[in-house]
């Protein structure tokens, strides 16, 4: 395993971005943010061959853009809630692809571990991890957000594989940052993602980077804190609407990006890892398996129970309600689908409900096209 680039340590051992990297990093992303502006104005390619059209028109087939219903479908539906999308939908069976602001390098949130699962397995494959490892709970690697292992106490032990596990299905931020640890941070999964060819795909940090991010948002002084600091003391007690109008800032002003990917980068790595190429083919199976054990049933899968989902979702509500993964149904091969947004600002269930609405329009699409 290649040794990870150097970083700050706190006292007990964590490692942690520096500020001056912090800053650097949010600077990059309001970059890539002005990139994708321009790409909402500019043509975009979409597909292989020679047809150039505009983000919002983006229905590929043999190469060719088309203009279909089930388009116009996914328009009105994404047009009638207000943020920023970014569409890719593929399916295997015909190689039809679906193409809205798909090259858009979007704030991934949770969806970056898939990228962390996939170079974790790589380097099972390797022999340079075992996911029998067994760790041990300690405080300076528990984090804020989703996960249950935040709540458990001190000492407790589980295996890289429960930590794998947990990472995905539960979105356990605990569990994610010793997968980390385990691969070597967010500088290994980049290696891996060049590897692969999927250059639009990069960890800007691990979880506590994000989380400690937004805790200076809040409270500058909390920022300082190391990562068993910052969980003992925890985030002040404000009022709601005061502490929407701070996430709000971190979200639009001064915050950073949990991590960035295109649609379409996320979905090839999801197609690599439903035709075996991306690992060995029992280490994509295993992933497989993993992510169809996801818990939230509330966005891709809500609207289809005659379909099995395995996905990953990633969430700062109400700006983010990012869902990624494989739609599969006895019938038809599997359907790639990664549907992302930044920017919302209004109902959390609405938001939620499209994303289940669009799932729902692309896998009728491919069960009636294909009778």
């Amino acid at each position: 395993m290649k040794p990870a680039r150097k970083r700050s340590h706190t006292p007990n051992g964590c490692q942690y971005l520096s500020r001056k990297v912090r800053i650097k990093t949010r600077l990059r992303y309001r970059r890539r943010q002005r990139q994708y502006q321009l790409s909402r104005e500019t043509p975009t390619r979409l597909g292989p061959g020679p047809t150039r059209v505009t983000p919002w028109c983006g229905v590929v087939l043999g190469g060719q853009a088309v203009c279909s219903e089930l388009e116009r479908s996914l328009d009105r539906l994404m047009t009638g809630v207000r943020a920023d999308w970014a569409l890719y939908v593929k399916y295997t069976g015909s190689g039809e692809e679906i193409c809205i602001n798909a090259d858009a390098l979007m704030d991934t949130m949770s969806t970056i571990k898939i990228p962390i699962l996939v170079t974790l397995f790589r380097m099972v494959d390797a022999g340079e991890l075992d996911l029998a490892q067994t760790y041990t709970l300690e405080t300076r690697f528990k984090r804020f957000g989703t996960g249950v292992l935040q709540s458990m106490d001190d000492g407790m032990t589980f295996s890289l594989r429960d930590a794998a596990t947990l990472m995905i299905i539960e979105s356990d931020n605990t569990a994610t940052d010793y997968c980390y640890e385990a691969i070597g941070g967010p500088e290994a999964v980049n290696a891996t993602m060049r590897e692969l060819g999927l250059r639009d795909i990069e960890a800007l940090g691990n979880c506590f980077d994000w989380f400690t991010a937004l805790a200076g948002v809040v409270e500058p002084t909390l920022g300082e804190l190391g990562p068993a600091e910052l969980f003992r003391k925890g985030y002040p007690d404000l009022a709601p609407d005061v502490w929407f109008r701070a996430r709000e800032r971190f979200h639009f002003e001064e915050g950073r990006p949990f991590s960035l990917a295109s649609s379409r980068a996320l979905g090839e790595l999801l197609e690599r890892i439903w035709n075996d190429s991306c690992a060995s083919p029992a280490a994509c199976a295993d992933m497989r398996r993993i992510l169809h054990k996801q818990v939230d049933r509330s966005r891709l899968p809500k609207y289809l129970p005659e379909a099995k989902v395995a996905h990953k979702t990633g969430d700062f509500g109400p700006f983010i309600a990012n869902d990624v993964g494989a739609i599969e149904s006895r019938d038809i091969p599997p359907i790639i689908i990664c549907v992302m947004m930044a920017g919302h600002r209004g109902n959390w269930e609405n938001l939620e409900d499209t994303v289940a609405r669009i799932a729902e329009k692309v896998w009728e699409y491919g069960i009636y096209s294909s009778r």
